[in-house]
């Protein structure tokens, strides 16, 4: 009797070990499930995903992420790759990695945030190499409300439409309109503090920056205020600037604006020499598959023979425009409206008129080659909303000098 209780009492026992050791295991296993799930929580925390893309304050698709995710960190950019065929040059054809950018943010909270964008141009960047590594835009960004919000650091200048808005898929050329690559520097940024807003009405910005600086020897012919913006490094800032915008929202998803800047021009030990003015009125058209935009621009500067007299203290040849001024009208249709699919095909046509040396200071020649118009034909095709495949033909008739014909294609993408 003793001996079949002490084997019932066994095999109880080992029973309920090892239903003790399947719970004990199934337990586990269902532990480390929740550590998996709050891993992932955590990292959507840190890292929320958007999936919705749209501006923030003139600010392109990538760009905006960092504004607009609630909380954490922010992780974006685009990137473009370029084939061009020059018939009138030598080398005739070049295939250049242009531009990779990375967009790094943090939102410290659901109002305070922070937004940067570096860029890395030509692949390679370094003594004799011909790219860059550059800062494009670095803020701290606070946004009471709706209608009103600050805004401090390297700030882009909102003139014209791609130099904030500047994701390669959101224009549908190769190249940026030649306008806001002529008349203004690309991309334009300089330290600043201002502030920004919206309305059912109307979108508005206005920043106070650091002034523009002229240096001997240091000038590019083809694009007068390349050299003179300072891109946020060691920026003189005896003479300030100020450049804003207002855009109006019109019916039928148009919004029609102005943009100014004006900024004074000094010397490396911060001397005036002069004042910049530059008015700039746009409009943006997107409705029923077509895309229509208008930037113009007007620029006078006073002082434009201290500013040349300075740029040629070297032993320099150069002239600094006492007016410049252009335009640009370009008109994309998407092809694919009609058909079921998300992909979009778009066909488009643009025409620039530029003249950077309208006006020169008394005594100097304008210079040759740099007043033209520009006709543009080509087509983007989007697989998808992010990415951006394009070809198109350009020809530069150029004031006397000979003509440029331009046949490029491009890989673009942004996320």
């Amino acid at each position: 009797m003793l001996k079949k209780i002490a084997v019932a009492t066994a095999l109880f026992s080992s029973s309920l070990f090892a239903q003790q050791g399947d719970e004990l295991k199934q337990l586990r296993e269902e532990i480390e499930v929740l550590k998996e799930e709050l891993r992932k929580l955590k990292l959507e925390i840190s890292m929320p995903q958007i999936t919705t893309y749209q501006s923030y304050t003139g600010l392109g698709p990538a760009a905006s992420k960092a504004l607009i995710n609630p909380k954490g960190v922010s992780i974006g950019g685009y990137g473009e790759i370029w084939f061009t065929h020059k018939p009138n040059l030598s080398p005739k054809t070049t295939f250049d990695a242009y531009r990779f950018i990375l967009y790094l943010g943090y939102a410290f909270t659901e109002k305070l945030k922070f937004n940067s964008e570096i860029e890395v141009e030509h692949a390679l960047a370094g003594e004799g190499e011909d790219g860059e590594v550059a800062l494009e835009f670095a803020f701290l960004d606070y946004r009471f409300n709706k209608n009103f919000g600050l805004r401090g650091g390297l700030v882009l200048i909102p003139l014209g439409i791609t130099n904030e808005y500047h994701e390669p898929p959101t224009y549908f050329s190769v190249r940026q309109p030649y306008l806001e690559k002529t008349l203004f520097p690309f991309t334009w940024r300089e330290n600043g503090v201002g502030f920004y807003g919206e309305t059912s009405f109307a979108e508005y910005r206005a920043y106070i920056i650091n002034g523009l600086k002229a240096e001997s020897g240091d000038y590019k012919s083809y694009n007068p205020l390349k050299e003179l913006h300072q891109k946020g490094s060691v920026a003189v800032a005896d003479e300030l600037g100020f450049t804003g915008r207002i855009d109006f929202k019109l019916p039928l998803n148009a919004k029609l604006g102005v943009a100014t800047f004006i900024a004074g021009v000094q010397n490396p030990q911060g001397s005036k020499l002069g004042t910049v003015s530059i008015i700039s009125p746009h409009l943006w058209w997107q409705y029923a598959g077509f895309d229509v935009r208008f930037v113009g621009a007007y620029a006078t500067v006073s002082g434009a023979n201290k500013i040349t007299a300075e740029l040629n203290s070297g032993g320099g040849s150069f002239v600094f425009p006492k007016r410049m001024e252009g335009f640009y009208l370009q008109v994309a249709y998407n092809v694919f409206r009609f058909l079921d699919t998300e992909q979009e095909l778009y066909l488009f046509a643009k025409y620039e008129d530029l003249d950077p040396y309208a006006d020169v200071p008394s005594g100097y020649t304008k210079p040759a080659g740099y007043t033209f118009k520009v006709y543009n034909v080509g087509i983007s095709y989007k697989p998808h909303p992010l990415v951006a495949l394009k070809a198109d033909y350009a020809r530069l008739d150029k004031e006397n000098s000979s003509n440029e014909d331009i046949y490029s294609a491009a890989f673009t993408w942004m996320f």
